[in-house]
């Protein structure tokens, strides 16, 4: 059996002692070696199985991260001579590392939701939504536990549809497919625009894929139902913005029982105009439509002359007929008040109220009377007369009818 130099027994009364550094150099040497040999392998395959009762991976990562840590800052902890630190610094290195990633990985959930625009996060849990965070700073749980989308629900966003220049098409075919049956089955080109917001974020971020594009097919659904009742005199004059409101309420409805999440703000038609085939004859009916116009501002101005006047005759018809309703009223009641003071007198003193009757009955027939008559007794000393009435009539009624 042969004993290496190290299994050699120690002689007592020797002058050297064993705890030479001649000695303890030999024996340090080849430890050291196989140390790096040991370390060179688990670079290489850090998670590689050791012998029978030589550990797990966990273990080899956490040698490696020792490892790492002697060699980077060995030199300055104090031991000479490259001695091992101590196993509890070791351990607390790497604490300190997992507890400083710790921290680095939850400051990841701080966020801010700006105020402009009307910005909201909607935060999901595991793709869960659990919240809605309104403007400012806020903390989730960091990803992948909690992620936060943000939505600016106050922003108007626009689309604009119909007749457009489409890359991918050629002109003719992009205006056949713009192509609108009116009512009257005639064919309109036009170009909308629609203003929209976000009124629900959650039905607007999980019940559609795609949003905009849904939007942008039901706008173009409702305008073509729209104009699909309407007549093409009335589309390319003066129901333009009635075409847009009623397409405003329809698309509302429709997105509605989609359960999109949008509101409708307008939708506006920019321009209708009719194919190119049939140019001339719109300019045509345009050039009628102004004559119409004209014609009927024309009649419009003759009966606001006409008719105020008929109101003012009829009115002062109605008034002249007032007016002589009261004053034969008013005369017949005169005529009934005095007729009861009459009788009343009458009443009183029947002989003196027939004599003034009589008195009163014969001044008014003898006062057109043309002949005088006089008692004959009391007559006789009357010089005659010549009546000078009748010669006044006479002459006034010759002079009446000699004027020309």
């Amino acid at each position: 059996m042969f004993l290496n130099q190290d299994d050699t027994p120690g002689d007592p009364w020797s002058d050297q002692s064993p705890s030479k550094p001649t000695k303890t150099s030999g024996l340090k040497e080849p430890v050291s070696l196989s140390k790096k040999r040991a370390t060179a392998n688990q670079e290489r395959n850090p998670f590689g199985n050791r012998g029978p009762g030589g550990g797990n991976p966990i273990d080899d990562l956490i040698d490696r991260i020792q490892d790492t840590i002697r060699r980077g800052g060995g030199g300055g902890s104090g031991n000479s001579g490259g001695e091992r630190p101590s196993p509890a610094f070791s351990k607390f290195g790497v604490i300190l590392l997992c507890l400083a990633g710790l921290l680095v990985w939850l400051s990841t959930g701080i966020y801010n939701v700006q105020e402009n625009g009307g910005e909201v996060a909607v935060v999901l849990r595991f793709g869960k939504m659990v919240r809605i965070a309104q403007p400012g700073l806020h903390y989730r749980l960091p990803s992948p536990i909690e992620t936060e989308i943000r939505v600016k629900i106050a922003v108007l966003n626009k689309i604009d549809g119909g007749l457009r220049e489409d890359a991918s098409k050629s002109s003719e075919e992009a205006i056949e497919q713009t192509l609108i049956l009116t009512g009257d089955e005639n064919m309109v080109l036009t170009n909308y625009t629609v203003l929209w917001k976000i009124k629900d974020v959650a039905d607007y971020l999980f019940t559609m894929r795609d949003p905009e594009g849904t939007i942008k097919v039901a706008a173009e659904s409702a305008i073509r139902e729209i104009l699909g009742q309407t007549t093409a005199r009335l589309a390319l004059t003066v129901g333009r913005e009635s075409i847009g409101t009623q397409a405003q309420e329809l698309l509302q409805k429709i997105l509605d029982l989609y359960k999109i999440g949008v509101q409708i703000v307008s939708v506006q038609l920019q321009r209708v105009e009719p194919p190119a085939q049939v140019i001339q004859a719109f300019n045509d009916m345009q050039a009628s439509l102004v004559d119409a116009d004209r014609l009927r501002n024309e009649a419009e101005a003759y009966r606001n002359d006409i008719l105020p006047r008929a109101r003012g005759e009829a009115e002062k018809i109605l008034q002249d007929a007032e007016a002589y309703k009261q004053r034969i009223v008013a005369e017949a009641e005169g005529e009934a008040a005095r007729f009861s003071s009459v009788l009343a007198a009458y009443n009183l003193h029947p002989v003196v109220a027939q004599k003034r009757f009589y008195l009163d009955t014969m001044q008014k027939v003898l006062k057109n009377a043309q002949k005088t008559i006089v008692d004959g007794k009391a007559g006789q000393g009357i010089v005659p007369y010549y009546n000078l009435q009748n010669d006044k009539k006479n002459m006034s009624q010759e002079k009446g009818e000699t004027q020309p």
